[in-house]
């Protein structure tokens, strides 16, 4: 396989101002992929262009909530305007309104719909607004950033959050299913603790200490999960459609 086997294509990172989102935009440019950048957070958009343009491959960013419409399909609209093509689109926006540890009778309406919002719907809104082109080149990939929180033990911690990651599996299934007879692969990563994450959960212990591992005794950096995205974009994975690819050192293997 060519090493820059996305050279010429084009490449959507839905947030790409993020840590995870910024390394995948990094490892699809890598591939020779143009790349387009998204958060929400204007100030955020830029911080990897140049990590990105490092590979030699055009860029473009745009600040805008994937989570509304009118924002996805701003997003989508600037790959079409600027290159006329859109060949990966990957959804990494994802996120928990409210505190990590959330029982559900403390859950609020406001916690529930923001963050199934960020981490289904945009999800959802993107594929959408993509689908038309793929469907017309007959040829595209998608992946989706879910998560192995939707599954025990995890769920029990944010059942919000497990919901919406839930949703993110199904939806990808579903749409692989419509989308195969046009030759769009869809797929999704579940991703385990990564460092951020950790730091998180274990409230500032030690998540280098023997007792944070898991299995394969290591906690998932930015890049992890990027490689695993590289991996089901390449042409190495043309027939692997509707999987979920967990990323979790060895947790969770049954996901």
């Amino acid at each position: 396989m060519s090493e820059h086997f996305l050279a010429g294509k084009v490449a959507v990172v839905t947030g790409s101002g993020g840590a995870m989102g910024g390394a995948v935009a990094v490892r699809l440019a890598q591939a020779g992929a143009h790349i387009v950048l998204n958060d929400r957070v204007a100030d955020r958009v830029d911080a990897h262009r140049a990590a990105v343009e490092a590979h030699g491959v055009e860029t473009i960013s745009v600040a805008a909530s994937t989570s509304r419409a009118e924002g996805a399909n701003s997003v989508i609209a600037a790959a079409l305007e600027t290159w006329g093509r859109l060949d990966v689109l990957v959804n990494v926006v994802g996120g928990i309104k409210g505190p990590v540890e959330n029982p559900v009778w403390e859950i609020t309406d406001e916690q529930w719909d923001a963050t199934v919002a960020i981490s289904l719907t945009s999800a959802f809104l993107c594929t959408r607004a993509a689908a038309p082109t793929m469907m017309a080149a007959r040829s595209g990939k998608i992946v989706n950033i879910a998560s192995t929180a939707w599954a025990a033990p995890e769920a029990g911690l944010h059942p919000h959050y497990a919901a919406a990651k839930a949703g993110v599996v199904a939806f990808t299934q579903g749409v692989a299913l419509q989308l195969a007879p046009y030759d769009i692969n869809v797929n999704a990563v579940a991703p385990g603790a990564t460092r951020r994450s950790a730091e998180v959960m274990l409230q500032g212990a030690d998540v280098d200490s023997p007792t944070a591992h898991p299995p394969l005794g290591r906690i998932n950096d930015p890049e992890d999960i990027a490689d695993a995205v590289g991996y089901l974009v390449s042409p190495g994975a043309r027939n692997v459609s509707g999987h979920l690819l967990t990323v979790a050192g060895g947790f969770n293997p049954s996901l």
